[in-house]
C-alpha cells in the first residue's frame, strides 16, 4: 500500500494540470515600495510538471548576422553581437526555448510573458500571424540585443511591425531608470507605457491598459492603435476616453477576475474593490508601501482570508494566484544602488512558491549550480525543479499537517536572506568599485551557488522525511504536524 501511495504521488507530480493561459504578473513603481526599488514579477504557470532550468548564456560575436528560426516557423536575422544574459528556460524545447525572464550584462531585466486573448472583433480586423513573434522566442531575440528598457520595447515593436505577433501577450522590461509595461493585442497592434512611480498592478491573463496617450514620450504604440478600431467599428471608451483593453481584449471572466480582484483586495483593502467591478483599473495605490515579502506572499496567495479561499472544498474551481501549475515564480528588484551592469536582484522560487523558497540572484552572475541545469522531462532527484515540485505535491495533500511547517521554515529562511541582502549589496558594490566588474561577478556567482547548494541539500532532506511521514500516515489524520529535522534546534 505504501508503494502504491508513493506511486500515486509521483504520477500526480509528473502528469500535472494544464491551463492554456495561466501566468500572473506584477509590477510596482519605486514610490510604491517600502525600500524604493522598482519591481517586475511573474508566476510562470502552465503545468505542474514542466521542468524549468536556470542558465547563463555567454556573450557571442559572429562574423555575420545569425538567422534565428523557432519551432513555430518564426525567422529573424539577429545582430552579430549578443550580450551575456541569464534566463529561466524550458528543459524540453521542441515547442520553443521559453527563456522567460532574466538580466543581460547591461543591467536590463525582462519578464515575458503573461498570455492574453484578443477580442473577436480585434482578431478579425488584425489577425494574429501564425509564424510571428511569440512568447517562445521573445526573450531570446530581444534581451541579448538591448542596452535599455526603452530599447527593448522599441525592438519588440519593430519586430511586431515587420513580422507580426503570433499571440496576445503582456510583458515587463526594466533598467536602472525606468520600467515599462507592454500589451501586444493582435497581429500588429500594441501599446507600452512607463510604470507609474507610485502605483502597482496585478496582471492576470487579461489586457487591462486603459487610456493611451499616443503623443506622450512615455508611450510607445502601434501607429494604427486607435485608427484601426475606429475604422473597423470596435473602438471603445471608458469615461469618455479611448480604452485599449476594452477595445482589444476579450471580456473579463472569473478565471482572470478572481486574481485581479484578489490581488487588489490584498494590497488595497481600503479601496473595497467589488468582485463584479465592470472595468477594473490596471494601476492601483497600495494601502501601505509594498515590501518584497508582500510580493512573495502575493505569489503564494490562495485568498485564504476571503470567501474565495481556494483551499476550501467548495472552491476547488477558484483560480488562485498561488497555483500548483506554477513552474517557477520570480520577483525582480531593480536596484539603482547597485552598479548599472548588475541591474538588481532576481528572487526566484522553483515550482509553486507555496512550499518552495525564494533565492536571490544578482544580474551579473556567471553560472548556476548543476541542479538548475538538469533537463530531464521526468522526475529526477538531481533536479532543483523536480525536487521542489515533489515537495509541493506532497505538502498540498494536507496543507495543515504536511505543508504548514515547510512553508514556515522556508519563510524564515527567506527572512534571513532578506536581512542579509543589504550587506551583500554593499560588498558587491565595494568589489565592483575597488577591484572591477570581474571581481564583483565572481562574488555574485559564489553567493548564488552557495545559497542554491545549501537549499538543495536541505530540500532533499525535507523531501525524504516528508514522503516517509506521508506514507506512514496514509488514510488517517496524523497525530502530529510534520516537522522537518532542519527546523529543529541543535
Amino acid at each position: 500500500m505504501k508503494k502504491m501511495y508513493l506511486y500515486v504521488l509521483f504520477a500526480v507530480a509528473v502528469m500535472g494540470v494544464s491551463d492554456a493561459f495561466a501566468c500572473t504578473g506584477f509590477v510596482a513603481g519605486k514610490d510604491a515600495t517600502a525600500d524604493g526599488f522598482r519591481i517586475i514579477a511573474r508566476t510562470e504557470d502552465l503545468s505542474g510538471a514542466h521542468n524549468k532550468t536556470f542558465k547563463v548564456y555567454p556573450s557571442q560575436k559572429s562574423k555575420k548576422p545569425v538567422l534565428f528560426t523557432d519551432s513555430t516557423g518564426f525567422k529573424i536575422e539577429l545582430p552579430k553581437i549578443s550580450y551575456k544574459y541569464t534566463a529561466i528556460c524550458d528543459a524540453e524545447q521542441s515547442e520553443g526555448i521559453y527563456d522567460e525572464v532574466g538580466f543581460n550584462e547591461h543591467g536590463v531585466a525582462m519578464s515575458a510573458t503573461v498570455s492574453a486573448t484578443p477580442g473577436k472583433a480585434a482578431e478579425e480586423a488584425d489577425p494574429l500571424v501564425s509564424n510571428g513573434l511569440s512568447e517562445a522566442s521573445m526573450t531570446t531575440v530581444v534581451l541579448p540585443y538591448i542596452t535599455t528598457a526603452r530599447e527593448g520595447v522599441e525592438r519588440i515593436a519593430s519586430i511586431v511591425d515587420r513580422y507580426g505577433s503570433a499571440e496576445g501577450n503582456i510583458l515587463f522590461i526594466a533598467d536602472d531608470k525606468e520600467s515599462w509595461y507592454m500589451e501586444i493585442y493582435s497581429g500588429h497592434q500594441y501599446a507600452a507605457v512607463k510604470v507609474p512611480d507610485d502605483m502597482y498592478a496585478v496582471v492576470p491573463n487579461q489586457f487591462l491598459l486603459g487610456y493611451v496617450d499616443t503623443a506622450s514620450k512615455d508611450v510607445i504604440a502601434s501607429k494604427d492603435l486607435i485608427a484601426l478600431p475606429k475604422a473597423k467599428g470596435f473602438y471603445k471608451e471608458a469615461d469618455g476616453k479611448f480604452h485599449a483593453a476594452l477595445t482589444y481584449g476579450e471580456e473579463l471572466n472569473d478565471y482572470n477576475r478572481v486574481r485581479l480582484w484578489g490581488g487588489q483586495t490584498k494590497l488595497s483593502p481600503s479601496a473595497k474593490v467589488a468582485y463584479e467591478t465592470k472595468v477594473f483599473s490596471l494601476w492601483r495605490k497600495a494601502d501601505k508601501k509594498i515590501t518584497l515579502e508582500d510580493v512573495m506572499e502575493l505569489q503564494r496567495y490562495r485568498y485564504e482570508d476571503t470567501a474565495k479561499n481556494a483551499n476550501l472544498p467548495e472552491n476547488t474551481s477558484v483560480r488562485a494566484i498561488g497555483t500548483p501549475t506554477s513552474m517557477e515564480c520570480h520577483i525582480i528588484q531593480m536596484k539603482d544602488t547597485l552598479p548599472k551592469t548588475v541591474g538588481g536582484v532576481m528572487w526566484m522560487a522553483m515550482a509553486n512558491a507555496e512550499h518552495s523558497v525564494y533565492l536571490p540572484f544578482y544580474g551579473n552572475i556567471m553560472d548556476t549550480i548543476s541542479a538548475y541545469k538538469v533537463d530531464n522531462e521526468l522526475y529526477t532527484q538531481d533536479s532543483f525543479y523536480w525536487l521542489m515540485r515533489m515537495i509541493n505535491v506532497v505538502s498540498a495533500l494536507n496543507r495543515d499537517m504536511y505543508g504548514k511547517n515547510i512553508r514556515s521554515y522556508w519563510k524564515s529562511y527567506e527572512q534571513k536572506l532578506i536581512k542579509e541582502q543589504k550587506d551583500k549589496d554593499a560588498e558587491l558594490t565595494r568589489l565592483y568599485t575597488k577591484k572591477g566588474e570581474s571581481a564583483a561577478a565572481k562574488y555574485a556567482t559564489k553567493l548564488g551557488n552557495e545559497q542554491s547548494t545549501d537549499v538543495f541539500e536541505k530540500a532533499q532532506k525535507i523531501y525524504t522525511e516528508l514522503v516517509s511521514f506521508a506514507a506512514q500516515n496514509e488514510g488517517r489524520t496524523p497525530k502530529k504536524i510534520f516537522e522537518p529535522s532542519v527546523m529543529q534546534k541543535k
